[in-house]
């Protein structure tokens, strides 16, 4: 799943990953669609911007969690204190990553 508000980021990692070989749900520029979609479907990694279009995405990484799916943070929000827990202790690739760091960070995520 992909989680990402900004159209020319999501487009790019979405057709990235698909090239390194991963099926992608989304791009979900709110997280109310991702929520949507996850209720019906199931995905085994996910990438999430901290803040997308309906806000922060606190709820849909919690839900995650809750059913077992592990997740990174791909996003320029600043990664202090404020975040809540559930996001504040996920691996985080700070924007502008390589994609080559996004690869990396969802393969150790698999492997776990």
């Amino acid at each position: 799943m992909v989680a990402e508000d900004e159209p020319m980021i999501s487009t790019t990692i979405s057709d990235d990953l698909e090239e390194a070989g991963y099926g992608v749900a989304g791009p979900f520029s709110r997280c109310a669609d991702a929520m949507a979609w996850f209720e019906g479907n199931a995905c085994d990694l996910a990438m999430l911007d901290v803040m997308l279009r309906d806000g922060l995405c606190t709820e849909l990484a919690e839900r995650l969690r809750r059913r077992g799916v592990p997740f990174l943070i791909f996003s320029g929000y600043y990664r202090g204190q404020d975040l809540p827990p559930v996001l504040r202790d996920a691996p985080w690739v700070e924007k502008p990553g390589a994609f080559a760091e996004i690869l990396a960070a969802l393969k150790a995520l698999a492997s776990r």
